[in-house]
């Protein structure tokens, strides 16, 4: 019975890093601009996981990137349902909204995601663009703001490599001041004399 119980262990452990493999091997490709295998890997992992949020917004995030906005939509939607609370999945579904021009609810989803998850970034980074784009420009401003408080980037060199995620939305921000007349607030956005 114990080497039973061993074997059982073994193939459950195995099969576990056979998925966390596929998962990884999934977002390499993805990141990579594979969509087609990136695809092909997270439904394999769907089917053994179907209630893998993560494998869920890959999916998602693979569809957007094709225009399939459809898919992208069915995936975040099955997502939510998982997890109610996932706010990447609110911010996923706006990207298509937006995408499809159908602002005010790429705007809800956004402000649903940031609500969920007050420290998600790439959130704000979302709403701060749907708003330019309605023309809420202090909105907008206000967005990005956030995502630099949750995230302030250091003006010392050998913290530079660390800050480039945020250098564009310092950029963003900067340009969006600059566009509404406010040079001296415009200026600070830009650390590195740009």
């Amino acid at each position: 019975m114990l080497l039973e119980k061993t074997k059982i262990s073994a193939m459950t452990e195995s099969i576990q890093n056979s998925t966390t493999g596929l998962a990884e091997l999934a977002h390499r490709e993805y990141q990579g601009g594979d969509y087609d295998n990136a695809e092909k890997h997270c439904m394999q992992l769907w089917r053994q996981e179907p209630d893998n949020t993560g494998v869920l917004l890959l999916l998602s995030s693979i569809h957007f990137q094709c225009r399939k906005l459809d898919r992208s939509a069915h995936f975040s939607t099955l997502a939510i349902k998982q997890n109610p609370m996932l706010a990447e999945a609110y911010s996923n579904l706006g990207n298509v909204f937006k995408e499809r021009g159908q602002l005010q609810e790429a705007l809800e989803n956004y402000r649903h995601a940031v609500r969920l998850k007050p420290d998600f970034i790439d959130g704000y980074i979302n709403l701060a663009a749907a708003l330019v784009a309605v023309g809420d420009m202090e909105g907008a401003v206000q967005a990005y703001v956030t995502a630099l408080q949750y995230n302030p980037v250091s003006r010392s060199p050998e913290d530079r490599a660390q800050n480039k995620d945020l250098y564009c939305v310092r950029s963003d921000l900067g340009n969006l001041l600059k566009a509404l007349g406010r040079l001296d607030e415009a200026k600070v956005m830009y650390p590195y004399g740009d």
